[in-house]
């Protein structure tokens, strides 16, 4: 193992005691055949003679910033990305890896062949303290795939995985050893020969990836380079900066730049700083330079070095003088030549001469661009000769483009021609564009989209990485712009470069931060400092300092909510890799006390925040409590937002399955099956869909003898069967259910169920006997207990008085129902929820279709319309619709009527939401087709319109059906009304007559 001296309390680390999560690159290397080379040596010639080779090893691991935590006989063990945070670990052992084979080369004698395995991956990090010193480990099988990759390796050759390939992808050259066995993993793995790294243009990593995603949301940007170029083309240079987080795009916007200013002809010369730019200095200007003398990878050192003199006596012959500097500076001097030998000054001053020379010669006549991109890896060396670029620009045509992430900063910044442009992520629809290209339009990957869009938060590279990751993760099937998805897409997955860019910039806080940070990621994306000090078990001032540093750090920002001290994170991803870091053991200690801080400070636990709590105590493993308070939210949001009622039913459904229940501890289990199957109607859930659950309860109630929950279980499921099946069905549940109960024991249950016929009745077209039924409920709406309110999810009385005014509008009683309708609309809002609000301004624009008042409909339909989009609810947003189309109906605005109500249907039937309205939706287009004279058409819709009506059992829009399909005078139609009492029907204007 590598020894470290011991750690004092101030010394930082990048893991704890406990160990940490980490994506990193291990690499193995050893001295192939060493067995038989050291034979028969004793220990200490061996060591001679292999002491060279270790030591080369060591030497190339530490000039790519790696560490060496184990050195054992003939080779070495590395790490690259632990304890030292690295975003490009996975290059740096790639250039590790060929460092120290070109060493051993170099060695005197005989030369040793070396074997190298690299293996990319997630590993166990942590420090293992002994008396004497501090020992870094990483374990996990990350290690061993490594460790069996340099086995496979020929020797003298490099083998990496395909997770290093792909992380190093731009940088490296391989060839494919096909599929290996590897010992202990249980399908062969593809692996590669690493032959060489590839610097090349830096937007060559663009130019060759043939499914290179769409360019969006950068015109303005591109607009304002434009600009710049236009001034350097009158003789004015300049500098521009762009600057932005890493993923934004600026290295895109760069690559778009260029071959814009490629094809008007225009000069590009390239250059990049990697983040291991430390181990090779001058190379962003080696590059820009070699692009100047048209130098490429293939050249022999004399081929490069006649391009070199070539370039000069274009130029200025005298130019020539300098030629053994410049060719020493960009590694092709000439052998035999003898080198001029300078004290390192002299020769700084000499190569800041020759480049200022060579900047105002080549901007001289024509326009050029020197790109120069991630200024904040760049060595000290390199920025040197970039401000001496900076000071020629004047009077040349030469536009300097560089790029940086925030916090870099140069002194010649502050000069007169420097203009900064600061990228901002893409906006929403650019951001949804770009997935959408990346994905596809096949219908499956739709619910990918928004998901994508919430964790991207507008980051182009993390769109790419994301889509990738679902891609290679066997989620999706297909190939770029045209995938479809192959299973639920696991949320928790991280792409391994996203992870790498976000842990190199959190591993490089202080420990105590890097704590407070872990701590936050498990409370949340959003978190308060009072909880984070308790739970991490830190001081108030202390907490309030980091939290301040991490923001201007950008991980962090104090939001401007309630209560005081709320901070988020500043990005998802930043919150997720910290979270996905923490070892489970940790993570369910932080979960608990989290769980336990929240229930002694939030004034309300089983209210709002309760599905908060139910979380945490899921996460620290606590399923009987985490249960409770997922029950408790359940309640909370019953009369608020039924979606998230009904999936944290689900989740209580969930906990208490994997929980040992007998008798009467299996109540909430009951509850909750029975919850999933009332809410189904009001979330596009089929009676099919909530049968297990409606089974389930019903069984569970009967072994128990709960009439009570039998009964509103029974009518729930009939509820479903008329949103997805029959009106006649649920009449007949309901009678059914309602028959088992004595009205003098079960009073106000009785009452529900009377309520629930009333609108069973009402959707199967039996007016009189619904207005019978409603009568009979809101007599005794009051013996309604509180309990089954709460099971439904809104008021009895409210609801009574809405199935009143519905079905006194069919009636044609317009009076009485637009007197009830007022009421609802009045109504507050703790009362009246959006639902029975909703209703209300249906019934208005119902009347106002009987009476055919265009501007009472047009004020309800729209009111209708508004509600149903702002709850996001599906059923009332089908039904929202469908009155919106009514009122352009009415309006005569028979396009945009049609556009509406096919909308509405194919919504309706997608989502299965509110199908128990299709027949009507179906009548009310064919009046407008036959308003708008598509005469064979209305006939068609209304043909369609009846067939739904017969079988879902609505009688009402059958009568509606036949009306148009014969007229008002059509025996069908008068029998179906007197039959249904549906009394509107016959007021309605003859679509027939002009």
């Amino acid at each position: 193992m590598g020894r470290t001296p011991a750690a004092s309390p101030t010394t930082k680390s990048a893991t704890t005691p406990d160990g940490e999560l980490k994506q990193i690159t291990v690499l193995f290397a050893d001295v192939s055949g060493s067995t038989e080379l050291i034979e028969s040596l004793d220990p200490e010639e061996a060591a001679r003679r292999l002491g060279p080779a270790l030591a080369a090893m060591q030497e190339a691991v530490r000039r790519f910033e790696g560490s060496v935590i184990k050195v054992q006989g003939d080779g070495i063990m590395a790490l690259f990305g632990a304890p030292n945070p690295q975003e490009d670990h996975a290059v740096r052992a790639c250039c590790a890896g060929l460092a120290m084979q070109a060493s051993i080369k170099a060695l005197p004698g005989d030369p040793l062949p070396i074997r190298v395995g690299i293996h990319s991956g997630e590993v166990l990090a942590r420090t293992v303290a002994t008396d004497f010193s501090t020992d870094f480990d990483a374990t996990g099988i990350t290690v061993h795939i490594a460790n069996r990759l340099e086995s496979l390796a020929p020797g003298g050759g490099i083998v990496v995985s395909p997770s290093t390939r792909r992380a190093a992808r731009q940088f490296i050259s391989v060839q494919s050893l096909g599929p290996q066995p590897i010992r202990g993993l249980s399908a062969p793995l593809e692996i590669f020969q690493l032959t060489g790294l590839r610097r090349g243009p830096t937007s060559q990593r663009f130019s060759d990836e043939g499914t290179r995603a769409s360019f969006v949301g950068r015109e303005r940007e591109l607009a304002l380079l434009e600009r710049s170029l236009e001034r350097v083309a009158e003789g004015d240079g300049c500098a521009v900066g762009l600057v932005a987080e890493a993923g934004v795009g600026k290295s895109r916007l760069c690559f778009e730049f260029a071959e814009r200013c490629r094809t008007a002809g225009v000069r590009v010369l390239e250059g990049r700083a990697l983040a291991h730019s430390r181990a090779t200095p001058f190379e962003p200007v080696i590059d820009v330079l070699k692009a100047f003398f048209e130098i490429v990878a293939d050249d022999s050192p004399a081929q490069a070095r006649e391009k070199v003199v070539a370039q000069l006596d274009r130029f200025d012959h005298e130019l020539t003088t300098e030629l053994p500097l410049l060719t020493d500076f960009l590694g092709i001097a000439d052998p035999i030549q003898l080198r001029e030998k300078l004290d390192p000054a002299a020769r700084r001053d000499r190569l800041n001469t020759l480049l200022r020379r060579l900047a105002r010669l080549a901007g001289r006549d024509e326009p050029a661009v020197v790109l120069i991109e991630d200024l904040h890896f760049m060595d000290s060396g390199s920025e040197s000769l970039i401000e001496v670029l900076v000071e020629a620009l004047a009077g040349t045509r030469i536009l300097l483009l560089v790029n940086f992430r925030p916090g870099y900063a140069a002194p010649w910044m502050r000069g007169d021609r420097y203009d900064q442009i600061s990228l901002a992520p893409l906006r929403q629809t650019a951001a949804d564009a770009l997935a959408a290209h990346l994905l596809g339009d096949d219908e499956s990957v739709a619910p990918l989209l928004p998901l994508i869009a919430d964790r991207a938060r507008g980051n182009p590279f993390f769109i790419e990485e994301l889509v990738r990751k679902f891609d290679e993760s066997g989620h999706l099937a297909g190939e770029t712009g045209a995938y479809r998805l192959l299973r639920a897409p696991d949320m928790k997955l991280i792409p391994d470069n996203v992870q790498a860019i976000v842990a190199a910039r959190i591993d490089s806080r202080p420990e105590m931060e890097r704590t407070l940070l872990q701590t936050a990621a498990v409370i949340g994306r959003e978190f308060v400092a009072p909880i984070l000090e308790h739970v991490a078990g830190i001081a108030g001032p202390l907490v309030s300092a980091a939290l301040h540093r991490l923001s201007m750090a950008g991980l962090v920002y104090e939001t401007s909510g309630t209560p005081v001290g709320s901070f988020a994170f500043r990005h998802p991803m930043v919150q997720e890799v910290l979270y996905h870091s923490l070892v489970s053991e940790r993570r369910r200690a932080l979960h608990a006390s989290v769980a336990a801080e929240l229930e002694q400070t939030l004034p309300d636990p089983g209210g709002a925040q309760a599905g908060f709590i139910a979380y945490h105590l899921e996460e620290a493993g606590n399923l009987p409590q985490a249960a409770s308070y997922n029950m408790k939210a359940a309640m909370w949001h019953g009369t608020r937002d039924p979606a998230q009622a009904l999936d944290a039913w689900k989740r209580v459904r969930r906990l208490l399955l994997g929980l040992p229940l007998e008798g009467p501890a299996r109540y909430p289990l009951l509850m909750a099956s029975g919850q999933i199957v009332n809410f189904a109607w009001r979330e596009g859930l089929t009676a099919a869909d909530v049968e297990p659950y409606y089974i389930e309860a019903l069984g569970i109630a009967s072994s128990l003898g709960d009439m009570r929950a039998i009964t509103l279980v029974t009518a729930a499921y009939g509820r479903a069967l008329a949103s997805t099946g029959s009106a006649i069905d649920y009449v007949a549940k309901v009678s059914e259910a309602r028959a088992r109960l004595h009205p003098q024991n079960h009073a106000g249950l009785h009452t529900l169920l009377t309520a629930i016929r009333c609108h069973a009745l009402r959707l199967g077209g039996d007016l009189p006997a619904a207005l019978a039924e409603n009568d009979a409920a809101l007599e005794n709406a009051h013996l309604v207990e509180e309990q089954d309110q709460q099971t439904l999810g809104f008021r009895v009385l409210v609801w009574i008085k809405g199935m009143r005014g519905q079905t006194l509008t069919m009636m044609g009683r317009f009076d009485e129902a637009r007197a009830l309708a007022a009421e609802l609309i009045a109504g507050d809002e703790a009362t009246v929820d959006v639902l029975h609000r909703l209703l209300a301004h249906a019934i208005m624009t119902d009347i106002a279709w009987g009476l055919g008042d265009v501007a009472l409909a047009t004020e309800h339909s729209a009111a209708a319309h508004r509600l149903g989009e702002k709850s996001g609810n599906p059923y009332l947003m089908v039904y929202g619709r469908a009155y919106a189309g009514l009122g352009q109906s009415m309006r005569g605005e028979f396009s945009e009527a049609t556009t509406t109500l096919n909308g509405v249907l194919r919504e309706a039937r997608r989502r299965n939401a509110g199908l128990e309205n299709e027949a009507r939706i179906l009548c009310d287009l064919a009046y407008v087709q036959m308003r708008a004279g598509l005469a064979e058409r209305a006939q068609a819709t209304a043909e369609e319109a009846a067939a739904v009506a017969r079988r879902r059992g609505a009688k009402i829009w059958l009568a509606y059906a036949e009306w148009l399909m014969g007229g008002p005078t059509s025996t069908a139609f008068k029998e179906l009304v007197v039959e249904t009492g549906a009394e509107l029907l016959t007021r309605l204007p003859d679509p027939r007559r002009p």
